[in-house]
């Protein structure tokens, strides 16, 4: 092991060779090694490339997934060329899920409508509601509840009941990014639950 700047220690070259080789070869403590080898590059990349509502340990989850299909693609010895495939396969990974962001927030014209007017007074008048359809909102709403994590729940709880983000972040003590994140995936949650039924 030899020491860089930052007090980083990293490994000399033919023990990360044979981290490499050992985590191609599917040892999972051997992989979480090399990954721990590489997460100053993950980390940089994820402050540099910077996509909405992607939390750290989102990126991190994301990271080692990358990693593992580099593993399996990786067709040289050489750890420079390693290192340089799973940067670029990394920088993939963060335009693709940037793109697929963006494409999350346009809506095709054809999906678009325009209410007409019984539509309207259903909307303005919730007695039209059938009991059935009250009873599916609320099994649906349970099922999705109980897919989101405690935090996503605080979070989407009290913004139904009326607190602003800004709010949300003096009471639960964390920052505007991580309260997005909580309802991005929570959004994500609903979808894959209404779609389910």
């Amino acid at each position: 092991m030899h020491c860089t700047h930052n007090n980083r220690y990293f490994l000399n070259d033919d023990d990360e060779l044979r981290l490499l080789t050992a985590a191609r070869a599917g040892k999972g403590r051997e992989f979480q090694a090399l990954f721990n080898q590489y997460w100053p590059l993950v980390r940089r990349l994820w402050q540099e490339y910077y996509v909405t509502d992607l939390e750290l340990e989102d990126w991190r989850q994301e990271a080692e997934l990358v990693m593992m299909r580099a593993l399996d693609r990786y067709q040289g010895g050489s750890l420079t060329r390693f290192a340089g495939f799973y940067k670029q396969s990394l920088i993939n990974r963060l335009l693709d899920l940037y793109r697929a962001r963006q494409a999350y927030k346009r809506i095709p014209a054809s999906q678009l409508s325009s209410l007409g007017e019984e539509d309207v007074d259903r909307l303005v008048d919730g007695h039209h509601n059938r009991p059935e359809d009250i009873i599916y909102c609320q099994f649906c709403l349970e099922a999705f509840m109980q897919r989101c994590s405690p935090f996503e729940r605080q979070v989407i709880s009290r913004l139904h009941q009326g607190a602003s983000i800004t709010e949300l972040k003096g009471q639960l003590g964390c920052d505007e990014r991580k309260i997005r994140s909580a309802l991005t995936r929570g959004r994500r949650k609903l979808v894959a639950e209404l779609r389910q039924k």
